[in-house]
């Protein structure tokens, strides 16, 4: 299953590869695959606050109600460009491994340390893939916190042998305050963008939920906890693609949009689009999300590739 997912995003890339109107469309700069134990690759997108690293986490087979899934949780990660406007939201930590000896010039890891840096540092958000065994649904799921925070309730001396740095962190202190959902979703938009255009069908249903969200607190006892937050939400958006036209499956594509309901989460937007066409205002969409009407015009559109002539010369 795992190499079934990397081959769904593989073959996403290799579509929009043969079209340079797709990379200048959705400002795709570069994309590299990280030869890793995951499958993983970084992505350099235009107008974005750093690189990208999306890494297949874990994958397998599930029931959801009468249907039978795929499915294949991804990390996202984000490695900030010094002076992007984001840069200071990151840790102290983070901040410094930027700009270590463990980065080149990419913005990105050194191959030679990857294994070094802590896969807890960089998350902006989780991306989740389904698909149902006959491929024709597909729903891809995006969550994040709209602000990752961690912060120190007493005062606390941290230490960092990886970097020989320390730092000290005064009661009250916030070290992180990365804007998770905005941070995120314009790497979400893109993923979606690219998948509208290899399977040449729009989105069917939008569901996006709002619930009580956490942050991590150094606390009294030396520690950091995980604690409930009034202050942070978490943001899940659902975009559900019915794959075979047909109208029984798009009742199955609302079918499977209910299944993702859950009773801690507040329904913030839930829109169908049997017509295969975006037709609502921005008004109409809650801030917290937004929909791109590439999601859908992209799923109908026609290119000729640079390289067509039948040697394969340009």
């Amino acid at each position: 299953i795992e190499h079934y997912f990397r081959s769904k995003i593989e073959n996403m890339l290799i579509t929009a590869s043969w079209v340079d109107e797709i990379h200048s469309g959705l400002g795709i700069k570069g994309v590299s695959q990280v030869w890793d134990e995951k499958p993983a690759w970084y992505f350099w997108i235009a107008d974005t606050p750093g690189v990208y690293h999306l890494e297949l986490v874990n994958a397998g087979a599930r029931e959801q109600g009468n249907l039978k899934l795929l499915c294949a949780t991804f990390s996202l990660k984000c490695y900030p460009f010094t002076h992007s406007r984001i840069f200071q939201s990151f840790s102290f930590e983070e901040r410094c491994l930027i700009r270590s000896q463990y980065f080149d010039h990419t913005n990105t890891p050194h191959f030679e340390h990857r294994g070094e840096i802590p896969k807890t540092l960089f998350n902006v958000a989780k991306i989740e893939c389904a698909f149902d065994v006959d491929e024709t649904l597909a729903a891809f799921t995006f969550e994040s916190l709209d602000t990752w925070r961690t912060s120190f309730k007493k005062n606390a001396f941290m230490d960092y042998p990886l970097l020989g740095k320390s730092k000290n962190f005064d009661a009250g202190e916030v070290d992180r305050k990365v804007p998770g959902t905005e941070t995120g979703y314009l790497f979400f938009d893109r993923l979606l963008s690219l998948f509208s255009y290899h399977s040449k069908k729009p989105p069917a249903r939008v569901l996006a939920f709002c619930s009580g969200g956490f942050e991590l607190v150094y606390d009294q006892t030396g520690t950091f906890s995980c604690i409930d937050s009034e202050r942070v939400k978490i943001v899940t958006t659902s975009v559900l693609y019915d794959l075979s036209g047909e109208d029984p499956v798009f009742n199955r594509v609302a079918y499977l949009g209910n299944q993702f309901k859950k009773e801690n989460e507040d329904i913030i937007f839930d829109r169908t689009f049997s017509c295969g066409h975006l037709h609502i205002k921005d008004d109409q969409i809650p801030h917290m999300i937004s929909l791109n009407n590439k999601w859908w015009s992209l799923a109908g559109a026609e290119f000729n590739s640079k390289l067509a002539s039948t040697c394969g010369c340009s």
